[in-house]
Formats: C-alpha cells, structure tokens, sequence
C-alpha cells in the first residue's frame, strides 16, 4: 500500500496567492497570513559568545616603604652614618696597634665593623649597589691614648644622637629601627670607652 506524501506548504507562494484574491484582510476570514504555526522559522547564526575580559591584573608596587626604592632619598644620610662607623672603625684599630695586643680596643673595633655591615646591607638592598666608605682617619702618634679615648667617647654620644635624629627624619620604617638599633649599641660603646679611660686613670 503506497503512502501518498503530504504536500509541503510553500508559505512564500501561498501569501501571494493570497493577496491576489484577497487584497485586503477582512475580519470575517478565518484565515490570516501571520499565522504563527505557519511562519518558518528562520534559523539565526550561531555565534560563539565571546568571554569576558579578565580584569587586568594589578601593577606591583615600583617601590616598598621597607629598605626599597621608596627610600632612595635616604642614602645621603646612611652614606653619612657608613663614613662615621668606618671612621670609629679604623680609630679603634689603630689604637689597638699602638698597644700591641687584641683586647678591648679590638672588641671596639669589631663592634664598628659589625655595624658598618648591617648600615652597608641596608644601603644595597634599598639601591642595589654598594657603598665604599671614605678614607678613614688613624690615631697619630703624638695623640695619648687618653686622648684618643676622650675623643672616642664624644664622638660615640655624638654618632647616638645623630642616629636618634636620622629615625626620627627617616620615612623607612626599617632603616630608622636599624638606626635607633645603633644608637643604643653606641651609647653602650661610650660606656666602654670610658671605662677603659678608668683604667688608664689609676
């Protein structure tokens, strides 16, 4: 038994047929052309959406507050600060060569260099370079001993004060710890100091 095909509704066709007959629509026509079971359905495109951009991530910081670049005006000072312990440094030292023996005046020396370092390692990780001190001074011959202690005593308390000063001016909250650090640890040397001085005194 053969299946008659059911004949496809060509809705382009059938519209003008349509108007041909029927100019105008009339109310009394139970047929319409917008027939919404009768109008195809044109496909529309498939697009692939696009994603959203991600948000820009944020800049890095082009510079810390803590030993960066943001301190870079801070480097007259430290370089002040490495030029006076270099300075204490080598005072010591010499004074430990006119005695001839590795004692408190070596003890005094090694606490300078120990200073001078943690200055020099601030100092390099705020500009990445390093910093030679100045020529340092040395303790004449023609200098006594107690001298050359009352002249270190004084400039110990000195050197704590401006330390105390630099603290207080500096915007780094690391580099004026360190600075306050060392103002302690040079009031301590001036204590040394002049206990040595005691000694030469009896």
């Amino acid at each position: 038994m053969n299946e008659t095909p059911t004949p496809v509704l060509d809705h382009a066709t059938f519209q003008r047929v349509w108007r041909r007959v029927m100019p105008q629509d009339r109310t009394d026509c139970p047929f319409t052309l917008e027939d919404p079971g009768l109008t195809p359905t044109v496909p529309q495109p498939l697009t692939r959406a696009v994603p959203a951009p991600l948000p820009a991530p944020a800049d890095p910081p082009q510079s810390i507050p803590c030993l960066g670049e943001a301190s870079l005006g801070e480097l007259p000072v430290l370089e002040a600060r490495m030029d006076h312990a270099a300075l204490c440094r080598n005072a010591y030292r010499s004074l430990a060569r006119r005695r001839g023996q590795q004692g408190s005046f070596a003890s005094l020396a090694a606490a300078k260099s120990q200073q001078l370092r943690r200055l020099a390692a601030a100092y390099f990780l705020i500009s990445g370079k390093d910093y030679a001190p100045r020529p340092e001074g040395t303790v004449t011959a023609k200098t006594t001993v107690a001298q050359a202690l009352r002249a270190r005593f004084r400039a110990e308390q000195m050197e704590a004060a401006a330390l105390m000063d630099a603290a207080q001016a500096s915007a780094d909250p690391c580099l004026a710890q360190l600075y306050r650090e060392l103002a302690e640890e040079n009031r301590m040397l001036a204590d040394r100091v002049r206990a040595i001085l005691e000694q030469e005194k009896r």
